[in-house]
């Protein structure tokens, strides 16, 4: 099955194979949960993200779904 990902801010820098994209589609397993999928992308453990599947802040136990959207955003500070 094919989902979508999409990289906010610079966590895309992290990840060379998709360094300079916003979003990349990637075939999964079925059954595959987004902890999975980012253990699978070697990310740095002290890199902390916000994680969304179709727009919804979802667990991390989540199984996802052919079509689905992925979004991991870093965390964002303002005033």
């Amino acid at each position: 099955m094919e989902i979508e990902i999409r990289f906010w801010g610079g966590i895309a820098y992290y990840l060379p194979e998709v360094r300079g994209k916003s979003s990349v589609k990637k075939s999964v397993d079925p059954g595959t949960t987004i902890r999975e999928l980012v253990d699978g992308m070697k990310l740095p453990k002290e890199l902390s993200f916000f994680i969304t599947v179709n727009g919804r802040f979802i667990e991390t136990q989540y199984a996802l779904r052919d079509g689905d959207k992925v979004a991991l955003y870093p965390p964002i500070s303002g005033g």
